[in-house]
């Protein structure tokens, strides 16, 4: 049997990135992952991201960070992509505010300066059990052999508040503005699947209890005051949760094999199809 049989994307695996962009629109799921028509559109928030997780990934670790570093290979890719050059922000969508460079580094600086406090205060006796671990799980009970694949930013072992042993905590770092995600976002099965997904295939991978995992979003807001960059955004994986999550990788799976593929108008605004001639 061929990969292409296996899964109309070519591959032998799904990933949330997959699953949240089918939730938005299977039609925008099918231009990119089976059509493969690439609309890549480069931005200051991907560079700038990258660097900052790749900052507390060394913070968390080591207790140290090589900002000079990191900062400086930012700033390059900065240069290279332009977005200095007013001929470039002048395009950008009205919603989109220049700030420098020197600007986006002094947000990075400041939240490296207060992660490792925020997590001792979050997670008392936190110790980093993993940095950046790759998830490769089969997914169970399903006709056709897929796997899941997904990133974990940290899991951190955490001893328990209450009796002996530690529980372990997954966590996802998030860039975010000053004032964080509105609830309706902190609510949303598009982003708590993530980590209702990877608390289910990392505690099958190490054999840990569900009941002994838990799982946060941590946002680093750009801009915020001091002491208020951090926030922990807490994904509550009960047992309702935890099915609809399941069910949404599973109900993906199904649609896109059944070559089910719907255009969501609502989607429309940010999608990088909209108005070309792939999605009229």
């Amino acid at each position: 049997m061929s990969i292409q049989e296996l899964f109309p994307t070519g591959k032998p695996h799904v990933s949330f990135s997959e699953i949240k962009q089918w939730k938005e629109c299977s039609y925008r799921h099918k231009l990119t992952y089976i059509d493969k028509i690439d609309m890549f559109k480069d931005s200051p928030y991907l560079h700038f991201g990258t660097a900052v997780h790749e900052g507390c990934e060394t913070l968390i670790e080591t207790g140290k960070v090589d900002r000079d570093k990191i900062l400086g290979v930012m700033k390059e890719s900065w240069q290279k992509a332009g977005f200095e050059d007013p001929a470039w922000y002048s395009k950008q969508p009205g919603w989109y505010k220049h700030q420098p460079v020197e600007e986006w580094e002094s947000w990075a600086n400041n939240m490296w300066d207060e992660v490792l406090g925020f997590l001792d205060t979050q997670l008392p006796g936190w110790e980093c059990f993993k940095a950046e671990e790759q998830l490769y799980e089969e997914i169970e009970n399903l006709d056709k052999d897929l796997s899941f694949k997904g990133f974990i930013d940290a899991v951190f072992k955490v001893p328990k508040k209450r009796g002996k042993g530690h529980e372990y905590w997954i966590v996802d770092w998030k860039t975010a503005g000053a004032y964080g995600w509105r609830r309706d976002k902190k609510q949303d099965l598009g982003m708590t699947a993530q980590l209702i997904l990877y608390k289910h295939f990392w505690a099958k991978k190490h054999n840990i209890p569900l009941s002994d995992v838990r799982c946060a979003f941590i946002l680093l807001k750009r801009g915020a005051k001091p002491g208020k960059l951090c926030d922990i955004v807490n994904v509550g994986v009960g047992p309702k949760t935890y099915a609809k999550g399941i069910k949404l990788m599973r109900n993906m799976i199904k649609s896109v094999r059944k070559g089910m593929f719907l255009k969501n108008k609502h989607s429309c605004k940010f999608c990088p199809y909209s108005g070309t001639e792939h999605c009229t």
